[in-house]
């Protein structure tokens, strides 16, 4: 070996074992402190005391007197880093389950370390109803979730099956069926909510305004000439970034901010990603804050589901104003446009009493020919009306309305593009 090398070499084989005795004195500096006050502490010379029986250590992390002990103590050179680390590793590979039904159903949701739905992987579960075998079902679509509908009503247990890679829970959880629907808020709604994306939202994001089958050629750009109104507007994120100070300014007193949607082809339950920073900054400028949710449900399982999700969302934010089903078309494709009036009102029903149940306001959107077609009308006199016709300087048909959305392209200071103008009659 040529002698450079050697001495490389030789200086490196040095330098690690000064730093393998650096680290080895940090991680047992308290106890080698120690040691050395021991043996530089004065000795107070007593008879009595030397003639007391030194007692054995039992504890070997206990060092005392006996400086040999930490022999027997296997964790004396553990890392702290390195323990720490296998913790964390341990619980990220730890799984739990959640259940919850609303009506003769079951949704099962695996769930990570950090409380999120776990994606990705194939999981099985046992449902076990009383002393019967369990069913097994699996994640075929690997979204974590697993749904499962027609159940007879009772109370079942599920497991979680041994997978490769991860702790799953040892003892089974407990839930219990339900046989009809309750209108409050589902446990862990939270994990139904989604965000997409502006190329998604773009292909689920399907509301449309009924309100323009009937309209003229030339809506209203401007507010009407009213004394005995609110000004209003209501918007998404699909209006963008908002100036509210400005809009106050132009005489608008209240607004209807939408909270979510549900995609009108894939069903999910989607959060507009402005309603929280639009709520917070109209509260601020003045005016006064309600919300809506575009529905797409087809049965009154899943109004229950929108409607908790608007109070999930709403959790925090100051409404003022109502909170509305918004009731519309969806371009003749989305799930929900071909059902008929008597189980859209249904649906509109069972989204309301979930509202009311937790004191907000119950609304609902809909256009002035909806009304009269595609809900009863009668069933409906309970709850506010918001409604939206653009045909004349006041609404031709003859319905009860406490808001009106008399414009669909309105123009006004602060918010770019057209916007949606109303009138409210509420006190």
């Amino acid at each position: 070996m040529d002698s450079r090398l050697k001495r490389t070499v030789i200086v490196l084989m040095a330098f690690s074992c000064i730093l393998i005795l650096a680290i080895v004195g940090a991680a047992n500096f308290k106890t080698i402190k120690k040691r050395i006050e021991k043996r530089n502490a004065p000795v107070v010379a007593s008879v009595e005391k030397e003639e007391e029986t030194v007692l054995p250590v039992t504890d070997p992390k206990q060092i005392g007197d006996n400086l040999y002990a930490w022999k027997n103590d296997a964790s004396f050179f553990d890392d702290a880093g390195n323990s720490l680390a296998a913790k964390i590793m341990e619980e990220m590979k730890t799984l739990t389950l959640r259940a919850v039904s609303v009506q003769k159903d079951l949704r099962i949701s695996v769930i990570d370390y950090a409380g999120n739905v776990k994606e990705g992987e194939e999981f099985w579960v046992e449902v076990a109803k009383s002393k019967k075998p369990p069913e097994i079902y699996k994640d075929t679509d690997r979204d974590g979730v697993i749904y499962i509908d027609s159940l007879p009503s009772g109370d079942y247990t599920v497991s979680l099956q041994k997978k490769d890679g991860y702790i799953v829970p040892e003892a089974p959880i407990a839930v219990s069926v339900k046989d009809s629907v309750e209108y409050a808020k589902i446990e862990d709604i939270g994990l139904l909510l989604t965000y997409q994306t502006e190329a998604e939202a773009n292909i689920d994001d399907m509301m449309m305004v009924s309100a323009k089958d009937s309209a003229p050629k030339k809506e209203k750009k401007g507010l009407l000439d009213y004394t005995n109104a609110k000004y209003g507007v209501d918007v998404s994120s699909h209006n963008g970034e908002i100036d509210w100070e400005k809009v106050y300014a132009s005489g608008v007193r209240f607004v209807m901010l939408r909270c979510g949607y549900r995609g009108g082809i894939t069903g999910d339950i989607v959060v507009d990603e402005f309603f929280k920073e639009n709520a917070t900054k109209a509260i601020r400028a003045g005016l006064d804050v309600g919300a809506y949710f575009f529905t797409q449900a087809v049965d009154e399982k899943e109004a229950v589901e929108e409607a908790s999700a608007v109070l999930e969302i709403l959790d925090g934010v100051s409404i003022s104003y109502p909170v509305a089903i918004r009731v519309d078309r969806a371009g003749g494709l989305s799930r929900a446009d071909g059902l008929d009036a008597d189980t859209r009102t249904q649906v509109t029903e069972a989204f309301c009493s979930t509202i009311a149940n937790y004191g907000y306001t119950p609304c609902v959107y809909a256009s002035s020919d909806w009304l009269k077609t595609n809900l009863s009308a009668r069933r409906m006199e309970k709850y506010t009306i918001w409604m939206a016709e653009y045909a004349s300087q006041t609404p031709t048909k003859d319905y009860w309305y406490d808001l009106w959305q008399y414009s669909s392209v309105g123009e006004i200071d602060g918010i770019e593009g057209e916007v949606s103008l109303n009138l409210s009659y509420l006190e």
